[in-house]
């Protein structure tokens, strides 16, 4: 449903059959966020699995179709492997799968919201700051053109908190799941540090028997050195480095650095600058 989708692109992220069309008026049309105009779907790629229409945070997707039968009826058989050493718990599997088989026990519990009186200065097109350090990725772009996340997957580990530029998001953790702890001599201590884990503080170690170290004459430091510049080199680096400089002021481009990995970014916009420079020698 076209008229739902605000084209935030989880699903393009999640399933090959979509593909999101970049717009080409962004420098005309500043104002619209969206930086796609478009979303098709490749019905060839398309097995209609639903599980698109699940995490679709618009309800915009609808499968409909009837399962195909098999005579005799086909079996599968496997197991499930989890690397406990790369899963944070984030519970979108559990959040997909169609037949509920999975139950995630968060690392922390508690709740994330947006503070409305800071969420006019909300730019998730120029900042995109929780969305870049989330590692549950659970940020999308609402129909308000703001950032918002998926609370389901959430795991309240606060990153989203500190990294916000104008203090828009507020995450409280009210519970932090850790095995039981025994009495042992440093029970204490593993107590105190679950408890700054839930409150955000931690109490200060008692310094008052520490001792200060005596006083140490500061020496002046000697003005620093003008490195001597030659112009003929820093003329040469002016050439190398103004055609990068002048690619790098496309809007396209700067979305392949924000958006790609750095081996990918840096191969294309390589291309690109082969392409700049071949067109200016002809």
């Amino acid at each position: 449903d076209q008229d739902k989708c605000n084209l935030c692109g989880r699903c393009a992220k999640f399933c090959k059959a979509f593909l999101l069309i970049d717009r080409t008026d962004r420098d005309k049309e500043p104002q619209k966020l969206a930086p796609y105009e478009q979303l098709l779907v490749d019905e060839e790629l398309c097995d209609y699995c639903g599980l698109c229409v699940a995490i679709c945070p618009e309800e915009a997707i609808s499968v409909e179709g009837e399962p195909l039968k098999a005579d005799p009826p086909l079996k599968f058989e496997g197991r499930i492997e989890v690397d406990r050493d790369l899963c944070i718990g984030c519970g979108r599997c559990a959040l997909v799968c169609p037949y509920e088989a999975m139950d995630i026990k968060k690392p922390f519990q508690g709740e994330i919201r947006m503070v409305e009186k800071n969420l006019d200065r909300c730019d998730p097109q120029g900042c995109q700051a929780c969305f870049n350090v989330c590692p549950a990725k659970c940020w999308y772009v609402d129909e308000r053109g703001k950032a918002a996340p998926v609370k389901d997957q959430c795991i309240f580990c606060g990153a989203c908190q500190k990294a916000c530029p104008v203090s828009a998001i507020e995450v409280d953790r009210s519970d932090v799941s850790h095995t039981e702890i025994k009495e042992t001599p440093w029970a204490e201590e593993w107590k105190q540090a679950i408890a700054a884990i839930k409150t955000g503080s931690r109490e200060r170690p008692d310094v008052s028997g520490a001792l200060s170290p005596p006083d140490i004459e500061r020496q002046p430091m000697p003005p620093p050195e003008k490195p001597e510049v030659d112009p003929e080199l820093l003329r040469l680096v002016d050439e190398a480095v103004r055609p990068l400089a002048e690619l790098l002021k496309k809007p396209k481009v700067r979305q392949i650095l924000e958006k790609e990995p750095v081996d990918v970014a840096s191969r294309k916009i390589s291309e690109r600058l082969e392409k700049s420079q071949a067109g200016e020698a002809k």
